[in-house]
C-alpha cells in the first residue's frame, strides 16, 4: 500500500454547500457535516478502484487530503490532483482545484492523519442499507502496528532527487562498500532491464558489522532501484529486535499485508542478542512465520535481510529456509584506507549541523589504524558526538568527575585462546592444531598452483556428560571460521527429535533441512546413537542413510560431529560402514581428575569475580576426590552446580556474620570452607563403613 499527503488550493461556486455555510457561519466555521459530505464523495469503492481518499483538514482556500493506494503504480502530483478533481470537484462544486504539494509518506504518518480526520468527526458513521456503508473507518486499514512489545519498527522515505549510476557508485565508494555492491549497481542500471515494475527478480542480504551501516546500504540500494522503476514506493520499513513471540502479533502480519510496492528490512539477530552459536530450536517458529510471509508477498514487496556479523542470530535458519523459493543476492560492507575513512567521517558529521570538529580531533579519533570498515567509522562518529556534547555543547561538564566502576572484563576472548586456557583436553588441542596446520599448507599449495585436496573433517566426540564436548564444538566452529576453513562460525545442535520424522519418508527431508541450517559451519548431533538405539529397521536405516548422503553432499562446506557416551557411540558407528568410512577424527573426552576439577572450579570462580580460600580449596579437593570415584558424577556440570550452591551459601553466611556491619569488598569476594558445606557435596562424601559384631 502507498500513502500520500496532498495539499490543494480551491475555490467554490455559489451552488456549493460549502459556500453557503461559509456565507452563513463565516470563515471561522468549518462544520464536520460538510466535510463528511465531501469525504463521502471521495469514498468510491476501495476494493475495485484501489484508492481511498480522506480530507483530514479544511482551511480557507486550502484542503488537506490523505490518499491510500493499493495499485502497483506510483503517483505524481498531477495524477493525484486529477484523481481528487474527478471525485470531488464536480460533486462539491469546487473550482480551481490545484495541487500545491503531494508527497509519499510513511504508514505511521498516514495513520496519524486518519486519526486526525476521525477525531475531528470528518468521517461519517451513517449507514445506507441499500448501498452499504458510507465513508471509511480509519481502523479498517490496519495501520496501527507501531505499539507492540515483540518487535520494533522504523520507517524511512527515500530522497526524491534523481541518482545516476555514476553518482550512486561515487556514494558507494565514499561509504567504502564491497565490490559486491558495485556489481549489483551495474545490474540495476543495465540497459537490458525494462524501466517498469513487473515484480522483484531478486531480494537482498546485507552483511555488515552494525545496523547503522546496514541501513545506509539499504537506503542507497533502494534509491537506485526506485530510480530505475524497480520499486513503486519510496517507503522502507525496518523490523528489528524481533522476539521469539512475534508470531503471536497480528500487527506483524499487517505490516506484510500493507507493504506491497515498498521495502521491508528484516534484521535477523533477534531481540535477546544471541551469540553466533545458535541452537536449531531457537526461533524455529519465527523462521517458519517469516518464511511464510516472505513467500506470500515476495512478488510485490522487496525484502532486505540484514545479518550483523557478530550477531547472526537466526540468519542461517531463515535464509536456508527461503533459498529454494526466492532468489537472494548478498552485498557486503567493504574496507577503506585512512583517507577514505576521513572523508566518510566528515560526511557523517555534515548531517549534524550544530556539531563542529577540528582536523586534529578527527585525526585523533581515527587513531593509528590504516584500514577501516564503514561500521568502524559509525562507531568513531558516535564516540565523537558524545565527547563534543559533553565538552563543547555543555562545557560546564568538561571538568566534571565521571563515574568509574571497577568491573570484570566481559569482552569475549579469542576462541583459540579460550580453548587453550581450558583445563586438560590435550588431545583436543592437538587435533585443532593439526587441522589448522593442514589448512595453512593447503592454502600455500593453492597459492602455488598445486592441487589442493579437500580433507574430510567429520568427527566423533565421546565422553561422559559435562566433559566439555559441546563447549569444544562451539569453540572449534569459531576457530575454523576465523582461520577461513569454514565460512560460518555457526554451530547447529540437534538430536533425534530434529532429525527423525514421525512417519516413513519424513526423516530424509528433516536431515536435509538441518544440513542446510548448518551449511558453512558445524552440525553437532548429540547422543547420536538415539537415532537407532533399540530402533533397528526402517526408521534407523533411513536416518543413517540420509545423514551419510548429506555428509557426502556437504563434504566441502559442513563438518558433522557425532557426540555421546563412549560405549554407545562405538556401537552406533559400527552399524554403518558408509558412516564409519567418513569419520576422520575420533576424539575422546576423558573424565576429569580431582586436580583438574579444582582448576575448573577456580576458573569458574574467577569468571564470577570470586576467589577460593586455602581451607576451601582443601575441602573442595576432598569433595572432588570422592566424586571422581562415582559413575556419571557430571564432570564440569558437577563443578558448576557446586559453585552455584556455594555462592548461595556464601550470601547467607555474610548476611548472618555481618548483620548491621559494613561489608568490605574482600569479604564479598572470598569463598570459605563453610560455603562448600552444601547438598551436592554431601552426596559425594565418603561414607564410613559399618561393621556388625565385635572388632578383634
Amino acid at each position: 500500500m502507498l500513502f500520500y499527503e496532498c495539499k490543494l488550493s480551491y475555490s467554490c461556486d455559489s451552488k456549493s454547500n460549502l459556500a453557503k455555510i461559509m456565507k452563513e457561519k463565516g470563515k471561522r466555521y468549518w462544520g464536520d457535516e460538510i466535510v463528511q459530505d465531501m469525504n463521502d464523495a471521495l469514498s468510491g469503492d476501495f476494493e475495485s478502484e484501489k484508492l481511498a481518499m480522506l480530507i483530514y483538514r479544511l482551511q480557507p482556500e486550502y484542503l488537506s487530503i490523505v490518499l491510500l493506494s493499493i495499485s502497483m503504480k506510483s503517483l505524481n502530483t498531477s495524477e493525484i490532483c486529477q484523481l481528487i478533481d474527478n471525485r470531488l470537484g464536480k460533486v462539491c462544486h469546487l473550482t480551481s482545484l490545484t495541487a500545491c504539494s503531494a508527497k509519499e509518506i510513511t504508514a505511521a504518518q498516514a495513520n496519524r492523519l486518519l486519526e486526525a480526520a476521525h477525531s475531528s468527526n470528518y468521517i461519517t458513521h451513517r449507514y445506507d442499507w441499500n448501498n452499504g456503508s458510507l465513508g471509511y473507518d480509519y481502523k479498517d486499514f490496519d495501520l496501527n502496528f507501531f505499539i507492540n512489545s515483540e518487535f520494533k519498527i522504523e520507517e524511512y522515505i527515500l530522497p526524491t532527487k534523481r541518482i545516476s549510476e555514476q553518482k550512486a557508485a561515487n556514494e558507494a565508494k565514499r561509504m567504502m562498500l564491497d565490490e559486491s555492491f558495485f556489481e549489483e549497481l551495474s545490474r540495476i542500471y543495465s540497459p537490458e532491464n525494462p524501466r517498469e515494475f513487473y515484480g522483484h527478480p531478486i531480494h537482498y542480504k546485507i552483511t555488515a558489522n552494525n545496523s547503522q551501516t546496514a541501513i545506509q546500504m539499504a537506503q542507497l540500494l533502494c534509491h537506485t532501484l526506485y530510480e530505475n522503476k524497480r520499486l513503486v514506493s519510496q517507503r522502507l520499513t525496518r523490523l528489528y529486535e524481533i522476539t521469539e513471540d512475534c508470531v503471536n502479533e497480528v500487527n506483524l502480519k499487517n505490516i506484510f499485508v500493507q507493504s506491497a510496492g515498498s521495502t521491508i528490512i528484516i534484521e535477523l539477530q533477534g531481540y535477546d542478542e544471541r551469540s553466533d552459536t545458535i541452537s536449531a530450536t531457537h526461533y524455529v517458529f519465527v523462521v517458519k512465520f517469516l518464511a511464510k510471509m516472505v513467500r506470500q508477498y515476495q512478488r510485490n514487496t522487496l525484502f532486505i535481510f540484514v545479518e550483523i556479523t557478530e550477531k547472526p542470530g537466526f540468519s542461517v535458519n531463515l535464509l536456508s529456509e527461503l533459498q529454494d523459493d526466492i532468489h537472494i543476492i548478498e552485498v557486503k560492507e567493504g574496507k577503506g584506507n585512512r583517507t577514505q575513512a576521513m572523508d566518510y567521517l566528515k560526511k557523517l558529521i555534515k548531517q549534524e549541523i550544530s556539531m563542529t570538529y577540528t582536523q586534529e580531533e578527527l585525526s585523533e579519533a581515527l587513531g593509528d589504524k590504516t584500514t577501516f570498515l564503514p561500521s568502524d567509522i559509525h562507531a568513531i562518529y558516535e564516540s565523537l558526538y558524545r565527547n563534543v556534547i559533553r565538552n563543547k555543547t555543555y562545557p560546564a561538564y568538561k571538568q566534571a568527575t565521571l563515574l568509574k566502576v571497577d568491573k570484570y572484563d566481559m569482552k569475549e576472548k579469542d576462541a583459540l585462546q579460550t580453548l587453550n586456557q581450558m583445563i586438560g583436553l590435550e588431545k583436543v588441542k592437538e587435533l585443532v592444531k593439526q587441522i589448522r596446520d593442514s589448512a595453512k599448507v593447503q592454502k600455500m599449495r593453492s597459492d602455488m598452483g598445486l592441487n589442493k585436496p579437500k580433507n574430510s573433517l567429520h568427527m566423533v566426540f565421546t565422553g561422559n556428560p559435562g566433559s566439555a564436548k559441546t563447549t569444544v564444538a562451539r569453540l572449534l566452529a569459531r576457530i575454523l571460521c576465523q582461520d577461513g576453513i569454514l565460512e560460518s562460525g555457526n554451530l547447529i545442535e540437534c538430536g533425534r527429535a530434529d532429525l527423525v520424522g514421525q512417519y516413513v519418508g519424513w526423516t530424509a527431508p528433516n536431515v536435509r533441512k538441518q544440513f542446510r541450517h548448518a551449511e558453512g559451519g558445524i552440525l553437532f548431533i548429540d547422543e547420536a546413537y538415539s537415532l537407532v538405539d533399540d530402533r533397528d529397521g526402517l526408521y534407523g536405516d533411513e536416518a543413517i542413510n540420509a545423514i551419510v548422503q548429506e555428509m557426502e553432499n556437504h563434504r566441502d562446506d559442513t563438518i558433522v560431529i557425532f557426540a555421546g557416551y563412549p560405549e554407545k557411540m562405538a556401537g552406533f558407528i559400527n552399524k554403518n560402514e558408509g558412516l564409519r568410512s567418513r569419520i576422520a577424527f575420533y576424539v575422546d573426552f576423558p573424565d576429569y581428575n580431582a586436580k583438574e576439577l579444582m582448576g575448573i572450579l577456580e576458573l569458574m570462580a574467577k569468571d564470577k569475580g570470586l576467589a577460593i580460600g586455602a581451607a576451601a580449596k582443601k575441602k573442595c579437593l576432598d569433595i572432588f576426590s570422592n566424586a571422581c570415584t562415582q559413575a556419571d558424577f557430571g564432570n564440569g556440570r558437577f563443578v558448576r552446580n557446586l559453585l552455584e550452591q556455594a555462592t548461595m551459601r556464601q550470601s547467607s553466611r555474610i548476611m548472618k556474620d555481618y548483620k548491621g556491619e559494613k561489608i568490605g569488598k574482600k569479604e564479598l569476594s572470598i569463598l570459605t570452607a563453610r560455603d562448600f558445606a552444601v547438598n551436592i557435596a554431601e552426596l559425594y562424601q565418603k561414607k564410613e563403613e559399618k561393621h556388625i559384631g565385635f572388632i578383634a
